[in-house]
């Protein structure tokens, strides 16, 4: 018996299914590679909307971290902000200097502030299908940092360790709990 067969919402790594059997390609691999303990929203359509008056959804994803549940169910909850990823179909496209680039920069360095621990932004590159690379960007000059990274396909954990984003995830674990 496998989860799937208790849970038929669920993947096997007992992450819930989206119910509209949509979604963008990359999040829904981020399901499957990484599992339940990792959590990412998107967050794009509220800023396409909020600030440039369009429709962007699908594209930027916020990682995060929340408390120990113990505020379960409640408005209020500590969380901690990993890294921001937005996806782009070519890494020319994605270096172009958009506005939009200029603002989740910014919300970066303003959860690196309160938060102690400053996250991550990620352009990740490609469609709804694999293979993705992600290129990260240093969130204090815009400038690209390392090596464009080609996704693996599966276990997404090893490449999240050597970004940095396991580091980053266990610091803001830290934080939450002495909050």
């Amino acid at each position: 018996m496998t989860i799937e067969d208790v849970f038929p919402n669920h993947n096997a790594n007992c992450v819930k299914r989206r119910m509209d059997g949509e979604g963008d390609g990359w999040a829904n691999e981020h399901r499957e590679a990484l599992g339940r303990s990792w959590w990412m929203q998107d967050v794009d359509a509220m800023f396409g909307f909020e600030v440039f008056g369009q429709n962007t959804s699908n594209r930027l994803f916020m990682e995060y971290v929340p408390d120990d549940w113990e505020n379960h169910g409640k408005v209020i909850r500590e969380y901690g902000i990993i890294a921001l990823f937005d996806r782009k179909c070519s890494l020319e496209m994605a270096l172009a200097g958009h506005v939009s680039a200029g603002l989740y920069l910014h919300n970066c360095r303003v959860f690196g502030k309160y938060q102690g621990v400053d996250p991550k932004f990620f352009y990740v590159i490609g469609g709804q299908e694999p293979p993705w690379s992600l290129a990260e960007i240093d969130i204090h000059t815009g400038e690209r940092c390392g090596d464009v990274v080609v996704m693996p396909d599966g276990n997404w954990q090893p490449l999240w360790e050597q970004l940095g984003i396991v580091q980053v995830r266990r610091e803001l674990c830290k934080w939450i709990a002495k909050r």
